[in-house]
């Protein structure tokens, strides 16, 4: 049966948009990304059809039908949409799928109420609520390796490096536990990010609402929103929540490229704090000694992607009028998904990195020793007995020189000998690492926190997808 969106004709418009043009913009057919769009649109066609008939605003017997066939579409892989021409991209191809099986008389129901405007703004928030869950998942995945590696290696004593030379005496374990700590800043905002995403914006229809009796708090709690729109200019226009979710996916990355460079920089075989095994590193096609951490260098760049979709996506909205457009809800929005992929995966990675990574603990302290990493710890010590610290940092900085360029002894005659596993032990205030058990078991409470609210989050969409279960199954049933 061909329905009325089998030709091009809108009844405004006669002729489809000319071959050329259809090619340059819409993207070329990807079953897989087309079809996770077109479960959402069934997804969001369920949730309306359900309210257009408990409204009687439909016949139960023709939304059941409707259900039915959305059922039936979806269980083929959505291959009668695929398969169909896309003059006017994929859901106008999907509704005609569906107006095939049903007829127009039926099939042109559909959308009812509705415009692709509040649909698309829809399906946008219901696929990044997914990606933004999966980015907490493995984010909170890639802590959780950190801390477990933090609290086998919380005593291992190294040097911190500030401008890439010996600066404090730290520990392997308190290092970890720092970088934790800031993933799971961003982490909650992610989830912060999350919880903003309370309106639906199914129901403001093309950008001024609709006189169509809808409820639209039903819709929004059938797809596991706290409530429908409040104004229809803001659900259509707004993608506030794509790019908040953009930003904390960059800082996601940029802290874990900070990380990557920092364990490249010790696994480096001339200094050597950190020795990565076989299955983490690669050898080289002419030089048979070397092994390399290349890995690394992904960590370090790929989050570059990120950053460029974060770019691209502000610049398309930059300046665009409040309102529906193309370019916001298109093109701003094109490089979201896999931004946010690439920060899972990301992440993911890290955590492999994390969990692969062998301290040398004799090497590391070693160094420290060697580095002078306690002169700050010798400087204090000569304040508490009441030289200024000014002139009590010059006295220790000429003893190193003269250590360095005479080999005097180190520490001179006069200064306390402090090691620089002491010297990490003592600093024990501003959140040095001599409080390091107390901020390890923060970190791991806080890691708690993020894994309970995750799993809050999505046990209220899963109650939902039930409830639209049941409800689509009960008008089914008639």
């Amino acid at each position: 049966m061909s329905g009325p969106l089998a030709s091009s004709d809108t009844g405004r418009i006669a002729r489809p948009l000319a071959g050329k043009a259809q090619r340059l913009c819409y993207e070329a057919p990807d079953p897989v990304v087309d079809r996770a769009q077109l479960r959402l649109i069934a997804q969001v066609d369920r949730a309306h059809l359900v309210m257009l008939a408990e409204r009687g605003v439909i016949v139960g017997e023709k939304a059941a039908r409707l259900l039915r066939t959305v059922r039936q579409i979806e269980a083929e892989g959505f291959a009668p949409v695929l398969s169909l021409p896309r003059p006017r991209g994929i859901y106008l191809a999907y509704e005609e799928a569906v107006t095939r099986r049903c007829g127009p008389d039926v099939g042109g129901l559909l959308h009812t109420g509705r415009s692709r405007n509040d649909l698309n703004a829809t399906t946008t928030l219901l696929a990044l609520r997914e990606r933004c869950s999966d980015v907490v998942a493995e984010g909170g995945r890639l802590v959780t390796a950190l801390l477990a590696a933090a609290g086998r290696h919380l005593d291992d004593v190294m040097a911190i490096h500030t401008h890439y030379q010996p600066a404090m005496p730290i520990t392997y374990g308190y290092y970890l536990t720092g970088v934790a700590l800031a993933l799971l800043r961003e982490l909650d905002r992610m989830v912060a990010c999350l919880r903003s995403i309370r309106r639906c914006p199914l129901g403001a229809h093309a950008v001024a609402g609709t006189d169509i009796d809808l409820d639209t708090e039903r819709t929004a709690a059938l797809l596991g929103f706290a409530s429908g729109p409040l104004h229809a200019v803001d659900a259509i226009a707004s993608r506030d929540a794509s790019l908040d979710a953009l930003g904390v996916a960059a800082n996601l990355g940029v802290t874990v490229s900070r990380l990557a460079a920092d364990l490249q920089l010790w696994s480096a075989a001339d200094l050597g704090y950190v020795h990565f095994p076989d299955w983490l590193v690669g050898g080289s096609s002419a030089l048979p000694q070397k092994r390399n951490a290349f890995v690394l260098e992904h960590l370090k760049a790929r989050p570059t992607r990120v950053l460029g979709a974060w770019v691209s996506a502000t610049s398309a909205i930059r300046s665009a009028p409040f309102t529906n457009s193309i370019e916001v809800g298109t093109e701003a929005m094109a490089s979201v998904g896999p931004a946010l992929r690439t920060t899972r995966d990301v992440l993911a990675l890290a955590a492999l990195v994390v969990a692969g990574a062998r301290p040398r603990p004799d090497t590391m302290e070693s160094v420290a020793a060697r580095s002078f990493v306690e002169a700050t710890a010798v400087a204090n010590d000569l304040v508490r007995q009441g030289v200024p610290f000014r002139e009590a940092h010059h006295r220790v900085g000429a003893a190193v020189l003269r250590a360095v360029d005479e080999g005097a002894d180190w520490p001179p005659e006069g200064f306390a000998r402090i090691d620089p596993r002491t010297a990490a032990d003592r600093a024990r205030f501003g959140g040095g690492p001599g409080s390091r058990a107390e901020a390890l078991a923060a970190a791991w409470t806080l890691r708690h926190r993020l894994r309970a609210e995750l799993r809050d989050l999505r046990r209220g969409w899963n109650r939902a997808s039930d409830a639209l279960a049941a409800a689509s199954e009960a008008i089914c049933r008639g």
